[in-house]
């Protein structure tokens, strides 16, 4: 099935199948998170050890650039979608013209964060600029699966080739980091810097051949997001001062909100990341307070888990095709929570077992729990592939920059909370900063934390599981209908039964889609 659209860089149809090149150049998103993987592991441990920052101020100081990020992430979705109206973005595309300035800042802000004996607000203000424009580079990898083709395998095999290609990044940094680490020592701040300007050379270099590669979909009235915006100036010109703009920044940040399966998709998607979150923070402190192994042990099993994250791709990229995107949600979530059960018991118990067989059995539930925790974000980034083509019979347009800086907007308010709150409870019990061992307390509170607060999170996600339509089956029926559409068909001609998927999925009448609504411009009458 095709409606006849073009890819700008190759000519081809965006049905047709992806070249190898395409789906590696996607790939190096993943792999430029060697950077953000450093920051996740290692930046809240290197401030409060080596900088002398206190846990507290470490939190707050890392919440606020998620903050910030949030922020800004509806602007970067709602610039790109429209950067068509400009040269910059007719020769380059409209989400390269964001990774033109995002990519070097991102490096820039990132070795900031890594240098020693700065003030505190230089530390502030670089962790918040680092997020702003990493917002940037995550709006374009969240929205180029969908950009990239309407065909529902080749999303699933860029979502895979993502998971895959991230795998393998987390590998290469966490073995090389155990290797690191008996060279250069893990008692200095050094060590922690020259791995860090490593990544950042590597992140860099892997997304400038992104840069080069990746594909989109060229200027045509789906994509002229533009003219929907025409009514909104005072001459109907669609020329606006700052401050429309800023409302309509708004309103298309609050109305998709509106959309029923993105709703669902939602909980799905926070409740993947919470908990990802709230193991990636204290998952070092874990470790090395509660199970009392060392640092390379956490990069040690961090490598051998998602090494063999790599080889679970491939089983759940054919269980999400088998049994759809929800049901192996669940399947993966369930087995998270019970490896969390283990991980408490084990914690329990970790005084009574040699350091030997504490590490093997930590490493050993890793590779369970990335098993599980594979699944988890496999059926959630292939159920999103789905949504902009919800908002496409909606709006009539493609905006998947609006929904990829939503998903990371709502992630980073959500996260900048959890960091937030485990900073203060980690304060609360006593946490003592570049101590070798902590009190008691902090040690219940770490082992609790770690282990209960992903559960809840995850039995939430798996409740939203059970509210999704949006399958296979259905997504085909509502390309179909927007092909159609596309092609002049009058929405006069649609069957009972496409109508009832249209407003089962959008949470909409159907005659108030296509265009005939303000989800994009809060000016227009419909």
């Amino acid at each position: 099935m095709s409606n006849g659209r073009t890819n700008g860089t190759t000519g081809t149809a965006v049905t047709s199948p992806l070249s190898w090149k395409a789906k590696l150049g996607y790939a190096t998103f993943s792999l430029s998170y060697v950077m953000q993987t450093m920051i996740v592991t290692w930046q809240m441990f290197y401030f409060t050890t080596f900088l002398g920052v206190s846990m507290a101020v470490t939190a707050v100081l890392i919440a606020t650039g998620k903050i910030v990020a949030s922020v800004i992430g509806p602007v970067w979705g709602y610039i790109s979608d429209r950067m068509y109206r400009n040269a910059l973005g007719r020769r380059f595309g409209r989400r390269r013209s964001i990774l033109i300035f995002a990519i070097p800042a991102n490096f820039v802000f990132y070795l900031l964060l890594w240098i020693p004996n700065l003030p505190i607000p230089v530390y502030f203000f670089a962790n918040l600029l680092y997020w702003a424009f990493f917002a940037g580079i995550t709006t374009v990898q969240y929205g180029l699966p969908s950009e990239m083709t309407e065909n529902p395998t080749q999303r699933a095999q860029l979502v895979g080739v993502n998971q895959i290609a991230g795998a393998i990044g987390g590998t290469f940094l966490s073995v090389l980091n155990v290797y690191l680490f008996t060279l250069w020592g893990k008692d200095n701040w050094e060590s922690y810097f020259n791995m860090a300007l490593l990544y950042g050379i590597i992140g860099t270099a892997v997304l400038m051949l992104g840069f080069l590669s990746i594909q989109e979909r060229p200027f045509d009235e789906s994509t002229n997001v533009s003219d929907a915006d025409a009514d909104a100036g005072p001459d109907g010109s669609g020329r606006v001062g700052a401050g429309r703009r800023l409302v309509s920044v708004v309103w298309n940040f609050l109305s998709v909100l509106k959309v029923r399966e993105f709703r669902n998709y939602l909980g799905l998607y926070l409740s993947e990341e919470m908990f990802r979150t709230v193991r990636g923070t204290l998952n070092t402190y874990f470790v090395i307070f509660v199970l009392l192994l060392d640092p390379q042990t956490v990069s040690l099993a961090t490598g051998v888990n998602l090494l063999f994250g790599i080889a679970c791709v491939g089983f759940f990229m054919w269980v999400t095709a088998r049994i759809g995107g929800p049901r192996a949600y669940r399947l993966g979530g369930v087995e998270v929570i019970c490896v969390f059960l283990a991980m408490f018991a084990l914690a329990m118990n970790a005084g009574n077992l040699p350091a030997g067989t504490r590490a093997v059995l930590y490493i050993g539930l890793g590779l369970f729990m990335n098993f599980g925790i594979t699944g988890v974000v496999n059926a959630t980034q292939y159920t999103y592939t789905f949504i902009p083509d919800v908002d496409e019979i909606i709006t009539s347009k493609r905006r998947e920059g609006q929904y990829a800086a939503i998903n990371s907007t709502i992630d980073d308010i959500f996260s900048s909370a959890e960091t937030i709150v485990i900073g203060l409870v980690l304060e609360a019990t006593g946490f003592v900063e570049g101590a070798q061992s902590q009190p008691p307390q902090t040690v219940m509170a770490l082992a609790c934390l770690f282990s209960f607060v992903p559960i809840v999170i995850c039995v939430v996600g798996i409740v939203f599981t059970y509210r999704l339509r949006l399958n296979r089956e259905n997504h085909e029926r509502l390309l179909a209908e927007i092909a159609r559409l596309r092609s002049g068909g009058s929405m006069d001609d649609a069957t009972p039964e496409t109508r009832a998927l249209v407003e089962s999925l959008t949470g909409m009448p159907y005659e108030q889609c296509w265009g005939h609504n303000n989800v994009i411009n809060v000016m227009h009458k419909g």
